[in-house]
């Protein structure tokens, strides 16, 4: 049990957090325990798993984890750890097995989990092993909202759809928009970072902040990004965002909600043909039928789903980037990062998202390497003695009110450049780690289409 009271070192009335919880290898051990033991996390797309005997391979906190298509067409997922001396039984990261066999002692494992062989059982074990005691471990909880399965340890955990909460008004955005359905594009981006799973979560979570400086010479930058033809810029515009807080700690920044993004989308697909132009057509016509709040969305900008899998979309012309902060100690992150577009894409968009996934938010692109340059700096210089004593500051808007006038559109809506979604974000982070329920927070009634 962790001797340490998070209201003490988070005082979001004063929108003060301590350093320490960046740090401290103590507070560390219990989010293992606290969040990443109790929340769903993102496990991958049903899309890079799409015959049986399909693998793929994660993290749940620093537990390895197996997600396996069964024969059976079932979606299953498992500790990656043999039951015998705990040795990883798939060491590829993807591919397609109806068995895996420990390379250690030589148990072996079905797709559905079960153990189906172990040597010397007659002549060692005596046939009295139980075999049906000793398959993988399951994880608890699995689910899929739209294609993208998320798994629980916790299996007292409420559902999926009640944890996504009304992040899920968002999330039918980006999954029904697409017209053939999303698919993660093949191969995955994988690096490491010096710096705290936090620093990265909330980076996305809300920080809208930071683009300006961070970012500033991409924003000058002349960039083809969508047709070698056209010249894109990262220039300032004439279009208004707002920062939208969600239930149990999720956030979005950067949305536009009164139409003007279907418009520059319009504008975008002409210079890419007719082809583009009805495709464009038809994903907005597929979001009218949802409501005209969605389609006046349009899109995802950039956002954390509670606590380490972020994602932005800013068009349908665009890739979907899908991130993932995956803790390796107090001080140290592992970035998966995979890219996606709709299956029924024009081949001309999916060849621009993938060049695009390629140069933007990557490992060597245009923005991925000054965040990575923020996260690791911010760690170097705070983790002393001395920086470790001093407090991050979270005031920016503090006491400020709702934005009012969109009563069809869910969440807490902030005024653009806000930390109210940090704020929120270590409000339920702080529940769950001094053991309060944290199971669900509703900051209003969610409203929320049907999504099939």
């Amino acid at each position: 049990m962790l001797d340490i009271r998070m209201d003490e070192l988070i005082r979001l009335d004063e929108g003060l957090i301590s350093r320490r919880i960046f740090f401290d290898p103590e507070i560390y051990r219990a989010e293992l325990d606290h969040v990443f033991a109790r929340c769903w996390l993102y496990l991958g797309h049903e899309s890079e798993i799409p015959n049986p005997g399909d693998y793929t391979t994660n993290y749940m906190g620093e537990d390895p984890v197996l997600i396996w298509r069964g024969m059976d067409g079932e979606i299953r997922a498992f500790l990656n750890s043999c039951r015998h001396r705990g040795m990883r039984v798939c060491r590829t990261d993807s591919g397609n097995a109806h068995q895996f066999a420990c390379p250690f002692h030589g148990w072996t494992y079905g797709n559905s989990g079960e153990l189906k062989t172990v040597p010397n059982f007659d002549d060692g074990y005596f046939g009295d092993l139980d075999k049906d005691s000793w398959g993988l471990h399951p994880v608890s909880r699995l689910a899929s909202y739209g294609g993208f399965i998320f798994g629980n340890w916790d299996a007292g955990a409420e559902s999926l759809d009640d944890y996504l909460g009304n992040l899920r008004w968002y999330l039918d955005i980006m999954i029904e928009r697409s017209i053939g359905g999303i698919e993660v594009i093949p191969g995955q981006q994988r690096y490491s970072v010096d710096g705290n799973w936090k620093i990265a979560s909330e980076n996305f979570v809300g920080d809208s902040y930071h683009l300006t400086h961070s970012h500033g010479s991409c924003y000058g930058l002349p960039v083809r990004m969508l047709n070698p033809a056209n010249a894109i810029t990262y220039g300032r515009n004439k279009l208004t965002y707002y920062d939208i807080a969600l239930d149990n700690g999720h956030g979005f920044t950067q949305f536009i909600l009164t139409g003007e993004r279907i418009e520059v989308e319009r504008a975008l697909a002409k210079e890419m043909g007719p082809e583009v132009v009805e495709y464009v057509e038809e994903c907005y016509a597929r979001l009218v039928s949802l409501s005209q709040a969605q389609a006046d969305v349009y899109a995802l900008p950039f956002g954390n789903v509670f606590p380490n899998f972020s994602i932005n979309d800013f068009s349908a012309l665009r890739p979907i980037g899908l991130y993932l902060w995956t803790p390796k100690g107090p001080g140290r992150i592992e970035v998966w990062q995979w890219g996606a577009t709709d299956r029924d894409a024009p081949q001309a968009v999916k060849d621009v998202a993938r060049i695009d996934f390629a140069r933007g938010q990557a490992t060597a692109g245009i923005f991925g390497p000054d965040d990575t340059e923020n996260f690791e700096q911010v760690t170097q210089s705070t983790a002393g003695a001395v920086g470790q004593r001093l407090d991050f500051n979270y005031q920016l808007t503090l006491g400020g009110k709702a934005v009012e006038g969109f009563e069809d559109v869910p969440g807490h809506i902030s005024n653009y450049i806000s930390e109210e979604n940090q704020r929120r974000f270590y409000r339920r982070y702080a529940n769950l780690m001094d053991g309060g329920e944290g199971a669900h927070q509703t900051y209003e009634k969610p409203r929320l289409a049907a999504h099939g």
